[in-house]
């Protein structure tokens, strides 16, 4: 997690986990109860679905309405792409902040493309070139200030094809105000954007799209939701980006994963819990090239602890692919 942050906050934190740590051992479940349940991307995964473990879905959104997100939290980096949208992010290789009036696209085929960390929130696209404090992929931040200041440029490409320049001119940590521009790649149709999210850290991500000129909002309040169905981005065991329909998990919720086992089976204490942002991910499912159909891989079963310490079971029982985006499973 690339956060910066100061000792007091650091104590703060430090205090806030161990209170947490008591809430969790509090925490008593209900008697164990089972539910069959099911949400629908729609054809082409169009939608998202934000789904609780223990209220159901809570919202269903459209993905392709933004290209940049911003994280609401003051002590935050990270700036998300809409990967599952199309949307591809280049660091700028000619010139830094200084080149930003004569940007040259030559060539940008043989640029590596950028995409937000599939396990971390915290490592969205823009930071994918951070060094480690004080350098955090896009900027640097500055001890006196406690701001960060963008020392690079960007060529993205947008959800409908079409590119920009962009810079992410700095953050005012303290107000949580982005301040950015972008423009086509000719220098025409600049826009100069302040942007002030200090009023919206109950989602954990603040929209923008570069083709409307305006923020976003597509995500539920972030105590409400457990696990999100998407589409996003992911990586082959050699490096490659590849895009996949798969689970990621709220920050505040962590999982284990138990194969091969019967799907009674309920002994969750075995191993580590992962709070890593696609921990469910995208491979409970495999392409059967025989019928062309999706078939769930069997005899896995996942346990989903919320941020209260409360455990469920859940195992997937039926995906229907981009005809219907369904996805079928069972809840204990």
């Amino acid at each position: 997690m690339k956060k910066f942050f100061s000792v007091a906050f650091v104590s703060i934190i430090l205090l806030s986990v161990f209170s947490c740590k008591k809430e969790e051992q509090t925490v008593n479940d209900p008697p164990s109860t089972k539910k069959s349940d099911s949400i629908s991307m729609s054809a082409g995964y169009a939608n998202e679905v934000y789904y609780s473990m223990k209220n159901g879905i809570v919202l269903t959104a459209p993905r392709a309405t933004w290209d940049i997100a911003f994280r609401t939290m003051k002590r935050s980096s990270s700036i998300l792409i809409n990967d599952g949208a199309g949307v591809v992010l280049y660091s700028y290789p000619k010139a830094d902040t200084s080149g930003w009036a004569n940007v040259d696209t030559t060539g940008l085929s043989s640029w590596k493309p950028m995409f937000n960390d599939p396990t971390d929130w915290e490592n969205g696209a823009f930071s994918r070139n951070a060094t480690g404090h004080p350098d955090y992929g896009w900027c640097k931040y500055n001890d006196v200030t406690h701001n960060l200041y963008g020392d690079s440029l960007f060529v993205i490409k947008l959800r409908d094809g079409s590119f920009k320049k962009l810079w992410m001119v700095k953050k005012l940590a303290s107000a949580d105000i982005f301040v950015f521009r972008y423009a086509n790649l000719d220098g025409t149709g600049e826009q100069n954007v302040t942007e002030n999210i200090s009023s919206l850290t109950a989602t954990d991500f603040s929209g923008y799209s570069l083709l409307t000129n305006a923020r976003v909002s597509f995500e539920p309040v972030k105590s409400s939701w457990d696990i999100l169905f998407t589409k996003y981005m992911s990586v082959q065991p050699d490096g490659t980006p590849y895009l996949v329909t798969g689970v990621l998990s709220n920050d505040s919720v962590s999982t284990k994963k138990f194969h091969p086992v019967l799907l009674t089976y309920s002994d969750y204490g075995p191993g580590l819990w992962d709070s890593t942002r696609s921990s469910i991910g995208w491979n409970w499912k495999v392409f059967n090239m025989t019928n062309f159909t999706y078939n769930v891989v069997d005899s896995t079963v996942y346990f989903v602890k919320s941020a209260k310490g409360s455990v469920r079971k859940l195992y997937f029982t039926g995906f229907s692919g981009s005809t219907t985006g369904v996805v079928k499973f069972n809840l204990e």
